[in-house]
């Protein structure tokens, strides 16, 4: 069965906090954090997130919870090498 998902315009107020998040980041750097099932791209974090994340990766449909902050030490201590 097609779920019908309605597609409109967000809000203007919607639309102004995007048009502040994309200035916000504009000079951090972005890194690709890796679903760990399949090693597809799962997300894109920047340099000030924090926190824990859940996404579903496009490619095996498996949902992860990501730990930012610990993803980010674990990928700069393989990269040091």
């Amino acid at each position: 069965m097609k779920k019908s998902i309605r597609v409109s315009e967000p809000s203007p107020e919607m639309q102004e906090k995007i048009r502040r998040a994309r200035c916000a980041i504009v000079n951090q750097k972005m890194r690709m954090v890796k679903c760990p099932y399949c090693g597809h791209n799962a997300i894109a974090v920047f340099e000030d997130s924090r926190g824990h994340i859940q996404a579903k990766c496009k490619a095996c449909g498996r949902e992860t919870v990501f730990d930012v902050i610990n993803m980010r030490r674990l990928y700069l201590r393989l990269h040091r090498r």
